[in-house]
């Protein structure tokens, strides 16, 4: 049953890699992250990437986020032709309220 869980994502059309590098501190103190998913040309998949990152902003910022910029990446076969895509996401964490003592 582990198994079959693991590989969902791919057999759903992505594959998730949540937070690709080290987090930035900006500045104000927020925290900017950089994650990817893969998604194919199934129908609906790339809004099922999109789902997914989501969530994982979320969980990454233990808050909200404020989606800084969006890319996607074709990847190509060795005969020139796309066989995915890689979408990219820059968040950054919105500040938690402080707790008031």
């Amino acid at each position: 049953m582990k198994n079959i869980l693991l590989i969902l994502p791919v057999l759903a059309g992505c594959s998730l890699m949540p937070s690709d590098s080290t987090p930035i501190r900006t500045e104000d103190g927020s925290m900017v992250y950089s994650i990817t998913s893969l998604y194919d040309g199934e129908p609906g998949s790339r809004e099922q990437a999109v789902r997914s990152m989501n969530i994982d902003a979320r969980n990454l910022c233990m808050a909200g986020y404020t989606l800084i910029s969006e890319e996607a990446r074709p990847l190509m076969d060795a005969n020139g032709g796309v066989r995915s895509s890689r979408l990219i996401w820059e968040v950054k964490c919105d500040k938690k309220p402080e707790a008031t003592p």
